[in-house]
């Protein structure tokens, strides 16, 4: 996170070059979680045994608990009168349940009220990307 960004939620205008970031380890109750709300029980995400026998070698991360980890950020830095109104991202590489992922979101512009953001997710081994792109931060109305 820049200096002078009061966090969390304190100043409601961002300014371009300010970041924010937060790092967790993608767990099975995270995983749990996901899979109760969404109804998605694909056997990659959710049986260890079917994965292991596949080339993920493994239980794989739902992508889009991946994705909710730059929410944070955004939010951050987008202050107590802003909201997420676009997110656009790829997934290059695939997240492991049990991986840590650091995701960071970066202020590049601000115009017309809102603030244009690149975001990125980086699995802490081998600093792979998992997941970039790019969110805009629209003022509540």
């Amino acid at each position: 996170m820049s200096a002078d960004v009061v966090s969390p939620y304190g100043r409601t205008e961002p300014r371009k070059g300010d970041s924010a970031q937060v790092r967790k380890t993608i767990t099975v109750a995270d995983q749990g979680l996901y899979s109760g709300i969404c109804g998605n029980l694909h056997p990659l995400y959710v049986n260890e045994v079917h994965a292991a026998s596949t080339e993920a070698g493994g239980r794989l991360a739902f992508e889009l608990v991946v994705a909710a980890l730059v929410t944070g950020p955004l939010a951050e830095l987008g202050g107590a009168h802003r909201r997420i109104s676009a997110l656009e991202l790829r997934f290059p590489a695939m997240t492991r349940v049990g991986d840590t992922v650091a995701a960071r979101a970066e202020v590049t512009e601000v115009a017309d009220g809102d603030a244009r953001c690149r975001v990125k997710c980086v699995r802490d081994e081998g600093d792979t990307v998992v997941a970039e792109g790019t969110a805009v931060l629209s003022k509540v109305l």
